[in-house]
């Protein structure tokens, strides 16, 4: 076999080996994160919908009532049995009193509802820079590869087109031998029939 049919035997070969396009493996479980990142939206506490606040809520209502019975009674009884209005603030402030440390519960509660917000949307963006480095380090790869495939392309084909050049010098020589020994002979062959 010549060196150009081995050259062009070993271009066609590795023609066929070109990497594929790039697949992504990581391009589903990155939709999936930045999918709940969007779903998680932006922090939002809505107490109405909160059971645990709606049992604090319930329960302090109940003591907030019963402090203000508490306390009426025990004004009423300062008075020897008659309302006053002595008695209906002293209520009151009980029932504020006790509907105050709700708040405090309800601040809790936000303060811990935005906690875990906090938590859960940092760690899926951990999760998802970690997913897109790891794609990035695939797709750098690939990249990589492509190129070393094109560079290894590019010696083949060179080697192709040297060979060929070289084929044809060397027909060129041989045809400019030829017609060398022709134009001599030519010139020689009229002496031979004087």
């Amino acid at each position: 076999m010549s060196r150009l049919s081995n050259a062009r035997s070993e271009l066609e070969r590795f023609e066929q080996t070109k990497p594929a396009d790039y697949q992504s493996k990581y391009k589903g479980q990155i939709d999936n994160v930045m999918g709940k990142l969007d779903d998680l939206g932006g922090y939002d506490y809505d107490p109405a919908a909160d059971t645990a606040y709606q049992q604090y809520k319930s329960e302090y209502t109940q003591k907030a009532k019963l402090a203000n019975q508490n306390a009426q009674a025990s004004a009423s009884a300062l008075t020897g049995g008659y309302g006053s209005s002595y008695g209906t603030q002293a209520g009151q402030k009980a029932y504020a009193a006790t509907m105050s440390d709700l708040d405090n519960v309800l601040d809790s509660l936000t303060s811990q509802s935005r906690s875990e917000y906090n938590t859960r949307k940092s760690g899926l963006q951990q999760e998802l820079n970690g997913l897109q480095e790891a794609e990035q380090n695939d797709y750098n790869k690939y990249q990589k590869d492509l190129s070393n495939w094109y560079n290894d392309l590019s010696y083949r084909q060179n080697e192709y087109n040297n060979a060929y050049a070289q084929r044809q010098q060397n027909v060129s020589s041989t045809l400019n031998g030829l017609f060398s020994v022709l134009g001599i002979a030519a010139q020689i062959l009229p002496f031979f029939f004087i």
